[in-house]
Order: C-alpha cells, then structure tokens, then sequence
C-alpha cells in the first residue's frame, strides 16, 4: 500500500476531537457492556437458557469489533493515518467482514428459536436442545469464517485500507468478484436470516396477539401446569426483548448497508461523513445491546447492579440476610397460628356435633 492511501483526508481539530470521542466512547461502552452481559450469565445460572446462548453469542461477536476493529480505528482517526503492520490490518479486515455478516445471521437463528418455542412448541426440543443449539450457532461462525479465509488465500479478494471507513476492509480488483460476493454474503447472511426473523416475528405476534392473557397455557402440553405458564410468560418476555434487539439492529444496519452499497459501487460520489457513518453505525449497533437487555430485562438488570455495584451489595448482604430470616420467622409464627386456628374450628366442630347428638337423643 502507498503511503498516501494509508492517511485520512485532512480534518479540522474540531472534526477530529469529535470524530475521536464518538469512536472511543463506543468502544469503552462496547467494551463493559458487553462484559456485563457474558459476566452476568456466568454467574447467574436462571441466565443459562438456550434461548441466552444467542445472546451471549451476539455478545462474543460484538465484543470481537470492540477489541479488534474499534480500538485500530480510534488509532486511526487520533493520529490521522494508518501506523500499523499488514497483519494487523488482515486482521481487522477479517473481523470486519466477519462481525458484518455474523451478527445478522445469529439474528435470524435466534428469531427462529424463539418461533419454534412459542409457535411450534412440541418440535422445539427436537430442533434446539442445547446440545444442538450450540451445533447452530458453530455451523454459522465457522461457515462463514470459512468463507472470508478461502476468499482471501484465493486471492478472491484482498485487504486493504479504506481511508473513507478508517479501517482495513476487503476490495474487489473487478466488479465481477464484487458482485459474486455480495450476491452470496449478502444472500446467505443478510436477506435470508432477516427474512426468517420477520416471517419468525410476525408468527410469534399472531400467536401473541390470538391468546393475549390466556397465551401462557395454551403453549405448553400441560394448560394445567402452573410452572408450564410461568416458562412460557418467561419465553414471551424474552420475546419482546428481542424484539427490542431486533428494532436496533434494524435502525443502525438499514442506512449502514445503505451506505456500503453507495460507497462500493459509486465509491466518487460518496461524501466521507457518509463513510465514516458506515462504519460508526455498525460500532453503534455493538453497543446498544447490553442497554436493550438492561431495560427490558429485570433478571439482565440485577446482575448488572450487582457487578457495578458490588461494594453496595457487599454492604447490603448481612442487612438482607437478616430481613431474609425475619420474614422466614414471621412466616414461620404465621402457619403455626394458622395450623392453632385450625385446630381449634376442628375441635368446635366436634364439641357442636357432640351436643347435636345429645339433643337428638333427648
């Protein structure tokens, strides 16, 4: 690569601070917030459910961008050209188009598992146990980590540094390998897992919609079972936080593939704020998650408490035991009023019969 291509068009000081900050900003949140939610998994097991297993993938691959691509291209925009080896930029190449493709993917399949959990309830087990949930989520990442290796050692393409994006990214030496390529990327891991997850959503709210209040026991096999009802007001909830997942994504990728698009097939007509909100909207979309769980999500929401607080629950720990044991006291004087009540009416009762006999037999 010339020494011209690697440097960043020239930037006022204002432009630069802003363009920093806002990069940086990301990255620490991404970061921590990201960390939280696979923290809060480990140490939470009411957490570990299959249908958390995708979020914790989400996760993985949003903290992949936040540890690779965020921190080089923050780099970049500081010192205003790229200052690295070849092999870094390979990597975050890489990485970009793997989390650029990954993260709609594991969308999809996770609208899929919610689809087949509240629609299709008695296949679910059949289809995605944990065992085989882990089998899905591994035929994604390495199919398509796969696909961007191959591509790369065949010289399908190559990696190089886009000053536009401010990041190392693939191109294409003809518009025909351009073309092949998104029509199999964009195909295979955008169009067709959004188009499950509309198709898994819409389903999902019908079913919602049909039941309203009485929705929880018609799913299970068992309407009966009250532990059956509270999982599947569980899976409903769960439902809806994905759902709040799925709006984000939306949000950040629909302009950010909008953008890409512009810039790869009419790359002179593209202004670079444009570009640079390309990438931005894609760190964006690795950041917003772990806000989406917290808000929606009362479980998601404590454990967070707990990790960034932990000196306050430390603190509040002898103080909660002690209510704990009270309430347990208070529980315990309770039932036994309760069982010295019913004693009693049980004694009345036969002191009532008692006399009703004599009477009869006077």
């Amino acid at each position: 690569m010339s020494s011209s291509s690697l440097q960043l068009p020239a930037r006022s000081l204002e432009l630069v601070i802003f363009e920093t900050c806002v990069c940086v900003t990301m990255n620490v949140i991404s970061i921590i917030g990201n960390t939280l939610v696979c923290l809060a998994v480990y140490k939470n097991s009411k957490l570990r459910s299959t249908t958390n297993l995708y979020i914790i993938a989400l996760a993985a691959s949003d903290l992949l961008c936040a540890t690779v691509e965020m921190p080089l291209a923050s780099a970049v925009l500081i010192t205003g050209e790229w200052e690295f080896s070849d092999a870094l930029c390979e990597l975050q190449g890489f990485v970009d188009v793997f989390v650029t493709n990954v993260t709609p993917a594991i969308m999809g399949l996770t609208a899929f598992n919610r689809y087949m959990r509240i629609v299709k309830t008695h296949h679910y087990n059949k289809i995605f146990s944990p065992r085989r949930s882990k089998i899905w989520l591994s035929v994604v990442w390495i199919s398509l980590a796969f696909y961007v290796i191959v591509a790369r050692v065949t010289n399908w393409n190559k990696v190089e540094f886009v000053p536009g994006y401010a990041v190392c990214s693939v191109v294409f030496t003809t518009l025909e390998k351009r073309i092949a390529h998104y029509c199999i990327v964009w195909v295979l891991f955008l169009v067709l897992p959004i188009s499950i997850a509309f198709f898994s959503y819409y389903k999902i709210t019908k079913k919602v919609s049909q039941h309203k209040v009485d929705v929880a026991p018609s799913l299970e096999l068992n309407a009966n079972n009250r532990r059956g009802r509270e999982v599947s007001v569980h899976e409903i909830n769960l439902f809806r936080v994905l759902s709040y997942v799925v709006v984000g994504f939306l949000i950040c990728w629909v302009p950010m593939w909008v953008f890409i698009f512009w810039k790869r097939f009419s790359p002179e007509t593209v202004p670079r704020g444009i570009e640079l909100s390309a990438i931005f909207l894609l760190f964006l979309s690795s950041t917003i998650n772990p806000f989406i769980y917290a808000a929606t999500n009362r479980k998601f929401r404590e454990e967070f408490y707990k990790l960034l607080c932990w000196w306050k629950v430390r603190q509040l720990a002898p103080g909660l035991a002690d209510h704990v044991t009270e309430n347990r006291n208070v529980e315990n004087d309770k039932d036994v009023e309760q069982s010295d009540e019913s004693k009693g009416e049980e004694q009345r009762d036969e002191s009532k019969g008692v006399e009703e006999r004599d009477e009869s037999n006077v």
